[in-house]
């Protein structure tokens, strides 16, 4: 058995973890590429970059991570989604004039981002089963606007997650890991660190920041990336489906009507 599934049957098993700890969470808050959804354009981002020019040298095709930090944030916290003006917007960022050959390009790489954009069959189920367990699902993404109608259409990810429960990095002009960007998460669903729950992929972006801002948390790791890692601290629900979460989060909807008979009989 690998470190992974030792550390899930941990939690399984209730050893260390006390069987009420979750008791008091009413409020998922769920980050999107990498947890619930995927695409097999891995960074459009990292293409506008070298469309643009920017930095190009730094650029390696094999390292989805080798976007210029900068870059990445202006495009994450820029609420634009007309594509020719945020491409305008990000290159007057940079000092870079933006050509017409650089706007058709770019419109290639949003296309190909909405069309190879899909939602894991894991995630799709759970997050069923926890709306109708009585959870709030608040959406906390770092994102660009481009792939929004798409994935967020009714018959899609749009039935879990109301409009209102939406927290896009672009539109809260903020990203992850920064505090201020779970603040604003949690007020826009209107709850408290202490009745929420952050599910995410991301150690780093999604779990120690959550964590930083008193946010119990839930590392969704499919490929067992951070299976021997040491940074994950003891207590986070260390899980490789999101379908594994539902043992660890009871049923709302049961514990009110328990707590309605009791105050019934009382």
């Amino acid at each position: 058995m690998n470190d992974l599934a030792k550390n899930t049957s941990l939690f399984r098993s209730g050893t260390g973890i006390s069987a009420n700890k979750y008791a008091n969470i009413d409020t998922l808050m769920v980050d999107l590429w990498g947890t619930v959804a995927r695409s097999d354009n891995r960074e459009p981002i990292r293409n506008l970059q070298e469309i643009l020019g920017y930095k190009v040298q730094s650029i390696d095709h094999n390292d989805v991570r080798s976007v210029d930090p900068e870059f990445l944030r202006i495009c994450l916290t820029t609420d634009e989604r007309d594509p020719v003006r945020f491409a305008q917007l990000v290159g007057s960022h940079f000092g870079i004039t933006v050509t017409p050959d650089m706007v058709e390009r770019f419109h290639k790489v949003i296309n190909e981002e909405s069309m190879c954009s899909g939602i894991f069959f894991d995630a799709k189920s759970a997050l069923k089963t926890l709306k109708a367990r009585g959870y709030k699902l608040v959406l906390a993404s770092n994102l660009w606007p481009f792939p929004v109608e798409c994935l967020f259409q009714e018959d899609n990810l749009g039935k879990y997650f109301p409009e209102p429960l939406r927290v896009y990095s672009f539109r809260e002009n903020v990203s992850k890991p920064e505090l201020s960007f779970f603040d604003k998460a949690l007020v826009r669903g209107q709850t408290t660190a202490n009745r929420c729950l952050m599910i995410g992929d991301h150690l780093e972006n999604d779990i120690l920041a959550a964590r930083d801002s008193g946010i119990q948390t839930c590392l969704i790791d499919r490929n067992g990336k951070y299976r021997n890692d040491a940074r994950v601290p003891a207590d986070v629900i260390h899980i490789t489906s999101m379908e594994e979460l539902l043992e660890f989060l009871p049923d709302r909807t049961q514990l009110a009507a328990t707590t309605l008979d009791i105050d019934t009989t009382l």
